[in-house]
């Protein structure tokens, strides 16, 4: 019989679902995709290659963006802050006039710099540890300062201004900065004032205005007016009745919709704050649950209800489409996004729930060419999920190089969006951006020159062949597959088998046409279609037919 597959939209699916031949799903994805990257189309085309840009450190990458042409990446190392910029001649480092150096020095040690949190606000970028001082990168006058943040505050408490006191967590929600999670208060929230008309500045979380109230009140007796009687004698003058009343002025303690606010959620679990995002409502992950707070919350409408409780892990969540997502304490990725009741928080694993076997050490999002969601894992891969809720598309896939993937950043420009990544390779650490745009040449190079040049392998291992027959299900029959006829686009040289050391590969680049390979081997009761790529070869493939024989 003749088996078609003619779409990926689950890309790599979990084996629990061996058994499910009867899903569309099951047809649908696959048991391994590695360094593909499923098209919305329903295709599979090899993932992007990486180029070389510099030198790097061992930390992490974080974007900064002010406009579509002005966009930096900043990259945060063990006591060290970077910005890189575009140039002429491509992506440099800032020299820090304050230094003449390529750095500012930070408070963070290298265990630190994965825990820092950071939010944008227009021209500067917020930066908080609980084990440190509140820092702030400014762009100011084409030039960058780092300096720290310095929060006013009510006297009666040292929010953001004593050990054991700093925030460890940051949002900016409703033009507010959400601060969160001391050492002393780890459940508490300090929302600080809207900016002042014509000042970016977040820095004012004093909780009440201090007003001056005018009352009138009866004057003191011996102030009250008097007069004489026919008889002589002094009597009160109660002819002028203003003249027994005064103006007193108070100092009075207001709270108002611009004031900053505390909250705390008190739920009776160890609910220590995790991370703070805003869409349409702000959210909140906790050691223990997921809360909502309304859009339009304020000091004088305080409120924040439960969501779920799956408990969330201390990575920043991101935003795609219309969802955030975010990593739970089981390390699957979950998504809130809006319902018709609300807001229902969905795994996005549940297609291929082995697929973070590793901890998620940072969670990024690109919106093109397509949407997808990246998970930067520990063990130096990338989970790669291509999602575009409109079409179907939910597709996992394992993408890997010659080293270790250390850390992603999205750039924007004027063309779009750029993604970039520190690169482990040997004792050494380079930037490297994912060249989409390239289409003949698919190689890592991560020096400026050709000796550092890396093939690697994507490679389509297909779920096993099963299905109902006349006959029953196949499952423990012989099976033996005859040829592959392979429907391609700009495709090179391609190798297809059933056995990895029995693969057949094509004489020829295929183009975009139609290609037939036979297919060697005998029978099995285990039948795996392979396909992969051959040397830096592109391939895209939009279907595959394979005959089969059941005995």
């Amino acid at each position: 019989m003749d088996h078609l597959v003619n779409n990926w939209m689950f890309g790599e699916v979990s084996p629990k679902l061996g058994g499910r031949f009867d899903l569309d799903m099951y047809w649908q994805g696959c048991e391994t995709l590695k360094n593909f990257r499923t098209l919305v189309q329903g295709g599979i085309t090899r993932r992007p290659p990486l180029k070389h840009i510099g030198t790097s450190k061992d930390g992490r990458l974080i974007p900064f963006t002010l406009s579509s042409g002005l966009s930096f990446l900043i990259e945060l190392s063990e006591g060290k802050l970077r910005v890189w910029k575009d140039t002429i001649t491509g992506l440099e480092t800032v020299i820090f006039a304050s230094t003449g150096l390529d750095y500012a020095e930070t408070p963070y040690s290298s265990s630190e710099v994965w825990s820092v949190q950071y939010a944008q606000y227009y021209d500067r970028l917020y930066l908080v540890h609980r084990n440190h001082k509140q820092k702030i990168l400014l762009y100011s006058a084409n030039a960058f300062s780092f300096t720290d943040f310095n929060i006013t505050k009510d006297a009666t408490t040292m929010f953001g201004q004593t050990a054991n006191n700093y925030p460890g967590v940051i949002g900016i929600c409703q033009n507010r900065i959400w601060l969160a999670s001391t050492i002393n208060n780890p459940y508490t929230i300090w929302v600080s004032r809207p900016p002042y008309s014509g000042s970016n500045n977040h820095s004012d979380f004093t909780t009440f205005d201090v007003v001056q109230v005018e009352t009138e009140v009866i004057k003191s007796p011996d102030e009250w007016p008097m007069t004489t009687n026919d008889e002589g004698d002094q009597i009160i003058d109660f002819s002028n009745k203003e003249a027994f009343m005064e103006t007193k002025t108070d100092d009075e303690e207001v709270i108002s919709a611009k004031c900053a606010m505390e909250l705390e959620l008190a739920s009776g679990r160890n609910d220590t704050i995790r991370w703070i995002a805003g869409m349409d409502n702000i959210f909140i992950g906790t050691a223990a649950n997921e809360w909502m707070c309304p859009f339009d919350i304020d000091p004088t409408k305080q409120s924040a209800s439960l969501q779920s409780s799956y408990g969330s892990r201390e990575v920043l969540p991101q935003t795609l489409h219309d969802g955030i997502f975010f990593v739970t304490n089981g390390n699957t990725l979950r998504e809130f996004a809006r319902t018709q009741n609300g807001s229902a928080s969905s795994d996005m694993t549940f297609t291929a729930d082995h697929i973070l076997e590793d901890v998620v050490m940072q969670v990024v999002t690109l919106k093109d060419p397509n949407p997808m969601v990246f998970c930067v894992l520990a063990d130096g891969t990338l989970a790669v999920l291509v999602y575009e809720k409109m079409y179907g598309v939910q597709a996992w896939a394992k993408w890997t190089t010659d080293g270790n993937f250390i850390s992603l950043a999205v750039k924007e420009d004027q063309y779009g969006q750029k993604l970039y990544a520190i690169v482990e390779r040997g004792l050494h650490f380079f930037l490297e951006r994912f060249d989409f745009e390239e289409t003949e040449y698919f190689i890592d190079r991560h020096t400026e020159t050709i000796e550092g040049d890396k093939q690697y392998v994507s490679l389509m291992v297909g779920n096993r062949f099963d299905m109902n027959t006349e006959s029953g299900p196949s499952i423990g029959k012989s099976k033996k597959a005859r040829e592959v006829w392979v429907r391609c686009l700009d495709t090179g040289k391609v190798s297809t088998g059933v056995l990895e050391n029995q693969m057949q590969t094509s004489p020829s680049e295929v183009g975009d046409g139609d290609y037939r390979i036979p297919i060697s081997g005998g029978a099995m009761k285990e039948l795996r279609i392979r396909i992969q790529s051959v040397g830096d070869d592109p391939m895209t493939l939009l279907a595959m037919t394979y005959d089969v024989e059941v005995n």
